[in-house]
């Protein structure tokens, strides 16, 4: 049915444009933020699709779609369906930053952009510059999850525009134009040239002939034609008012063309042709007011999708899309890759896809074996194999960190692979049970078999780890590796030391790269294939034959594995990523370097009770039983003969490489100390509280139980998502979406049904997080709860996820007396630290101390050492809206996290089984700051202890109060005036634990 005529002339009413946001665009948009932009939030060039009404009653939307973010060159073919259109994306890097657009000011630019289109003439030869539009968004990449909003921008002068008249084209055409109006528009939809012009101008004839041209022939017209139409594809389906297209349309006619009153025709589709009927045939008449041609003068902006009168984004919905169903299938892999792509956006491109297909042998599933296979996953490791003889007992579940009751018997090749699976369902597990044969353990000759297994499995492999129990059984593995060149990594432990290192390249051949018979001693090479000095093995300073040493069985400190196991994943990542690989030359500490990963050394040598490393460069050996020229050319010959000699024949080694008796053995094989007392009784009465279930919370758990404790309280807010699996120790695919602390107390019962757990779901206040009136009596409580926890435990762990979260338990801690431990991580460092213990308290023992008398002795008047704020020129505030995802995770490196949690638990056992106990003086120096500290010193907590909670909502809600109370704001005040310069400590190296 025709539309009425309009009889009076009325102000311009459009039909706004509604965008369709497909959720491929989101997932394109995700992948490339991960992938290639990082923390770049610049404005990005991307494509939408326009086009005409196609549907009676329904409009059609603007697409945004997956392949909008392609290259332009890629999107300029389309059709009257799908016109590609020019926009700008603004991707934020956080919430915070999306909520915090100047709308109003991004609009405007947007229709600047648009008039200098018009004025400059670029609108004629690129039509589709007039629906130029534009996305605001902020890509959740953790949650998978797009929110966005829509502008199509449309320059609104003060002149207002006015509709004269608005009719059917059916009512206004007769027979032959429309008929001839069909014909030309079925031609000029039809042909590539033309179809993706949205924009258009109709000349019909008096002979009532029509003829579609293109605005850029505007200026080559001949005469006039009896009737000109302005048209363009109209979205609209509404039949009282025009499209949103036609708004800068009449003002393009207007200031370009000089035409003041516009005849124009909404063009509207059915069945693939124009539908009369519903097609608009109007006229609208526009004058800009004077001045507009100013060369400083901006037309305001309008063109919020949703946007209603009002305050802009107040009234605007912001708009949504869930990517979780995009690809199922892969989403778990992408999760747990995150934290490796994230490493990128500024430290380190991670080769994901060498990772991926490296081939990894490990040696041992006991300690040692179960922390590499897992971290190697967490690297993106996905082919694992492997290789082990013995099986599970009873006293390897609070040390072997896979294995859970139900393993005890199950061999360890067979229990480590569903474990390992359940945290990575990507990851292609071999177990392999088997007994490496050894020297000096005669045997009958069925063993051939294991060797020959042993050699196809080192020659199928890239990286072998070498981590089984004892010396002798590293032999042959370190043989074949030799033989083969392949990348080995050594990591043995001591009782409190530890060697991590990687073997050095085979020797170097004679001629013409091929494998020569060398068996003159004097013509041994120390090179590799080239011509860099050879590294050694783990054998190259072993000067005794390595015999029958099944019988000592190592005890090492529960922490000492995870920071072995972590050195020697760190150790492969480097080697794989470094250019020279097995060939790149050893490292010590103090060289300089131009590896993004950092030094590549040879050998590492850790000391818990010293606290140092010691990086060493060990040259080859001449007379190496393992690596040598020698042996191995001896092995090529003879082949396994030459192996089971070695087993069989004690002497044969020593004979063969010239090795002296006399000769001592080295400090490469770790022997065992004497023990320091531990007093297992206190260890297993202490009652600790954990602050974190995530990376760091699981180890420190785990090593804890290890070491005896057996009362944990672990808090945490968090549940278990698939990110987490590979990372976080303790946790499987059965426990996801469950709360961190229920999950982390169950994995550790299921290791000892007896010890006593306790979890508690719960966010730690913290400062700088301003809470509503309706969540005051909540954020109390929640106090009062962490107040309680602290009082009725021993010793606290703080391992939460930000800085501002330790505030309130440092205050308790320093309150209390209580033992405090923090650990944390950055992307390639580590802070593991104990608290000193709180001020003294005044002589007539009131706990308030008078406001600002600085005591800087402990109760036994010893000098305080300092908490973990206690350096701190700025009180903590909310760390995490602001900042980009990599610093809000605090991407860090995977081995970094078991060699804190060792250096923490290790920490707190030295503490606990001190005489002096929290007041134990430090080895370094360390002491509390000369200043007021934010959390432990005498002001603070004297206005706790006086206040109680209400100073701590104060701390809450009032960001400045802490800076205040301490001085602290005095003193920048004055460093500015100084003109030094304060680092604000919430930066890209902040410590602080994975999320």
């Amino acid at each position: 049915m025709a539309a009425k005529a309009e009889v009076r002339p009325r102000p311009l009413k459009v039909e706004a444009i509604k965008s369709f946001v497909a959720a491929a665009f989101g997932k394109a948009l995700r992948d490339l933020k991960l992938d290639v932009l990082g923390t770049d939030d610049s404005p990005i060039p991307i494509t939408g699709y326009y086009t005409a009404c196609t549907h009676p009653k329904h409009s059609a939307r603007f697409s945004v779609l997956q392949k909008s973010l392609a290259p332009s060159s890629v999107n300029s073919f389309g059709s009257r369906n799908n016109c590609p259109v020019p926009g700008t994306l603004i991707n934020t890097n956080n919430m915070l930053g999306f909520q915090n657009l100047d709308l109003a000011s991004l609009l405007r630019e947007e229709g600047k952009k648009i008039l200098h289109d018009i004025l400059s003439g670029k609108i004629e030869e690129c039509p589709s510059l007039l629906l130029r539009f534009l996305v605001i968004s902020f890509a959740d990449l953790k949650n998978w999850k797009l929110y966005y909003n829509v502008a199509f921008p449309s320059l609104d002068f003060n002149s207002k525009m006015t509709l004269l008249s608005l009719h059917s084209a059916a009512q206004v055409l007769s027979q032959e134009e429309a008929i001839s109006l069909s014909k030309s528009m079925k031609e000029w939809c039809e042909s590539n040239e033309t179809t993706v012009h949205p924009f258009f101008w109709v000349d019909i004839s008096s002979d009532s002939s029509v003829v579609v041209r293109q605005l850029k022939d505007w200026k080559d017209r001949q005469g006039g034609g009896q009737k000109l139409l302005f048209g363009f594809y109209d979205h609209g389906c509404h039949q009282n008012y025009p499209g949103w297209a036609l708004r800068n349309y009449i003002v393009f006619l207007s200031l370009r063309w000089k035409i003041e009153k516009v005849q124009f025709l909404c063009y509207r589709e059915r069945l693939g042709g124009i539908d009369l009927e519903k097609s608009l045939i109007g006229e609208a008449s526009f004058a800009p007011h004077h001045g507009w041609d100013g060369s400083d003068y901006v037309p305001e902006v309008i063109g919020w999708e949703g946007e209603t009168p009002g305050d802009g984004r107040k009234e605007m919905k912001v708009n949504s899309i869930s990517l979780e169903l995009m690809n199922p299938e892969s989403q778990a892999e992408q999760q747990q890759l995150m934290h490796l792509k994230l490493m990128g956006w500024r430290h380190f491109p991670v080769d994901l896809d060498k990772l991926a297909s490296t081939r990894c042998l490990v040696l041992g599933a006991g300690t040692l074996g179960c922390e590499v296979s897992r971290l190697l996953m967490t690297w993106g490791v996905r082919k694992v194999t492997v290789v082990d003889g013995g099986c599970v007992a009873m006293p390897d579940l609070v040390k072997q960190s896979l294995y859970v009751e139900k393993d005890c018997g199950v061999p360890r090749a067979t229990a480590i692979v569903p474990h390992l699976e359940e945290r990575c369902r990507a990851v292609e597990v071999e177990g392999i049970r088997m007994e490496i044969p050894v020297p000096g353990n005669p045997v009958s000759p069925s063993v051939l078999d294991d060797c020959r297994l042993l050699q196809t499995l080192v020659a199928k492999s890239n990286v072998v780890f070498l981590l089984t129990d004892t010396w002798e059984s590293r032999w042959l593995p370190t043989l074949l590796c030799a033989n083969e060149n392949k990348i080995a990594i050594t990591a043995a432990v001591g009782y409190d030391s530890y060697l991590v290192m990687r073997h050095g390249a085979r020797p170097g051949t004679r001629s013409g790269g091929m494998d020569d018979v060398i068996s003159q001693t004097k013509n041994l090479s120390t090179e590799d294939a080239l011509g860099h000095q050879r590294l050694g093995c783990c054998f190259c300073n072993e000067k005794t034959s390595l015999f029958n040493s099944v019988s000592n069985e190592t005890v090492a400190l529960p922490g000492l594995t995870s920071i072995a196991s972590g050195k020697a994943v760190e150790l492969f990542a480097r080697m794989l990523h470094h250019p020279e690989g097995i060939h790149a030359p050893g490292d010590i500490a103090g060289m300089d370097t131009e590896h993004q990963l950092g030094l590549l050394p040879h050998e590492m040598h850790g000391s818990l009770p010293k606290c140092v490393l010691s990086t060493m460069i060990g040259n080859s050996s001449n007379n190496c039983t393992a690596c040598s020229d020698v042996v191995l050319s001896e092995y090529r010959r003879e082949r396994l003969d030459f192996i089971m000699k070695v087993i069989n024949q004690p002497t044969y080694l020593k004979d063969l490489t010239g090795i002296s008796n006399s000769l001592i053995k080295s400090d490469t094989c770790l022997n065992l100390p004497a023990s320091f007392p531990v007093n297992s009784g206190k260890l297993s009465s202490v009652k600790c509280l954990i602050l974190g279930a995530g990376t760091l919370g699981c180890d420190v758990a785990r090593i804890l139980m290890d070491y005896g404790v057996r009362k944990l309280t672990v808090v945490d807010s968090g549940c278990v998502v698939v990110s987490n699996l590979a990372r976080q120790s303790l946790y499987t695919s059965d426990d996801l979406n469950a709360p961190k602390a229920t999950a982390l107390l169950k994995r550790l019962k299921e290791r000892d049904p007896s010890v006593g757990f306790k979890d508690c779901k719960m966010e730690i206040p913290m400062p700088g997080h301003s809470v509503s009136s309706d969540g005051v009596d909540h954020v109390r409580e929640d106090c009062e709860k962490l107040q309680k926890l602290v009082a009725t435990h021993d010793a606290l762990f703080l391992l939460t996820d930000t800085r501002e979260s330790r505030w309130l338990p440092t205050l308790l801690c320093a309150n209390e007396n209580k033992i405090a431990i923090t650990a944390a991580l950055g992307y390639d460092s580590y802070l593991a630290m104990r608290h000193g213990a709180g001020p003294r308290t005044n002589s007539e023992g009131s706990n308030v101390v008078p406001a600002m008398t600085m005591s800087a002795e402990d109760v036994i008047d010893r000098k305080r050492l300092g908490c973990y704020f206690c350096n701190d020129v700025i009180a903590p505030v909310d760390s995490v809206s602001n900042r980009t995802l990599d610093q809000q995770c605090t991407v860090t490196r995977p081995g970094l996290a078991p060699i804190a949690s060792g250096h923490a638990a290790d920490l707190f056992a030295r503490m606990l089984n001190h005489p002096d106990g929290i007041h134990a003086p430090a080895d370094i120096a360390g002491t509390a700051s000369e200043r007021p500290c934010i959390a432990c010193s005498d002001v603070v907590l004297s206005e706790y202890r006086s206040r109680g909670m209400d100073f701590v909502m104060q701390v809450i809600n009032e960001p400045t109060y802490l800076e205040d109370l301490t001085g602290l704001t005095e003193l920048m005040k004055s460093a500015d005036y100084s003109r030094v310069e304060w680092v604000d400590d919430v930066d890209d190296d902040e410590f602080a634990d994975i999320c």
